[in-house]
């Protein structure tokens, strides 16, 4: 527990560094909130698509986009872990662009249907609630908990059943594997990894070139600040984006050493940025099969 509340407590620290130092606009008055997920070391790849910036990301369109996307009128998605951060955001997405929407959560609030991943047979349930839908988005996860391994090795599961139902694509918000590498060796998040880890390989398995991962570092949005998991508010995460993704601090993460500090200076992403690249990625109009990086996932989103 203390290894958990002092990686959290460094972030936000390094989080109020941030917003306090040479790099610090001009105060805001915002009192929404954001959340960010946990992220960890960067391969060269990354690097690279990072230093070429947003821009280098827009200019290769032709890797996002498709002329095969699918129509609304076609298409019926179904979201696990619909009431969420995130997933509240890919629901009301898809609603709004006309889309059929099936959607559980634990409690079944908010007319989704009740799903607890951690009773019954996932597979054969999944299979029923996924019969006539062209694409399933997966946005459970659970951390701190007493079974986060069970509920975030769900989605692998899932994938499964999905497969069996007769689904296109599977969309999966993960974590980025800058996340994983930093978490080896804190046992707190080893059930929250392996999980994950299960997860992504049952996607890539099942449905190939069209099961996508969108792997984020720290995500922010809602209207609370939090440790399990760790979240801030919405008007403070747009201010650390914005402050970290400015030339500058791109260039220093690039050269910052592996580790906690390196992570913190990874741009976090909004949940309604991962809520739209996952409908853009299951509507068929976003066609990387991995979107690790904070301009991919922004790129992929307004599309």
């Amino acid at each position: 527990m203390a290894t958990k509340t002092a990686a959290v407590v460094s972030i936000f620290a390094l989080y109020a560094t941030v917003i306090c130092g040479a790099f610090s606009p001009a105060p805001t008055t915002s009192r929404s909130q954001d959340g960010f997920a946990l992220g960890v070391k960067a391969s060269s790849d990354r690097r690279s698509f990072l230093t070429n910036g947003l821009g280098g990301a827009l200019g290769s369109a032709s890797l996002l986009l498709t002329s095969r996307a699918a129509s609304a009128g076609d298409t019926k998605v179904l979201v696990l872990g619909g009431t969420g951060l995130v997933g509240s955001e890919v629901v009301k997405s898809l609603k709004s662009q006309g889309v059929d929407v099936v959607a559980t959560s634990t409690n079944g609030r908010d007319g989704t249907i009740e799903l607890d991943f951690t009773k019954g047979n996932v597979d054969s349930t999944i299979e029923t609630l996924a019969k006539g839908c062209t694409a399933v988005i997966s946005c459970v996860g659970a951390i701190g908990s007493a079974q986060d391994g069970v509920i975030n090795s769900a989605t692998g599961l899932a994938a499964r059943g999905s497969k069996s139902a007769g689904v296109d694509k599977f969309v999966y918000v993960s974590v980025a594997p800058e996340v994983k590498k930093f978490a080896e060796g804190i046992d707190f998040l080893e059930d929250y990894m392996t999980g994950k880890t299960f997860s992504e390989d049952s996607v890539t398995s099942y449905f190939g070139e069209k099961g996508i991962l969108i792997k984020p570092t720290f995500i922010y949005g809602g209207d609370s600040f939090g440790l399990t998991p760790p979240r801030v508010t919405t008007g403070y995460g747009k201010v650390i984006e914005a402050i970290l993704a400015s030339a500058p601090l791109r260039a220093a993460t690039t050269i910052a050493p592996e580790g906690i500090i390196k992570i913190a200076l990874e741009p976090p992403v909004a949940s309604t940025a991962v809520a739209n690249a996952a409908v853009a990625s299951a509507l068929g109009k976003a066609t990387q099969t991995s979107l690790d990086t904070h301009d991919k996932i922004n790129a992929a989103a307004a599309l």
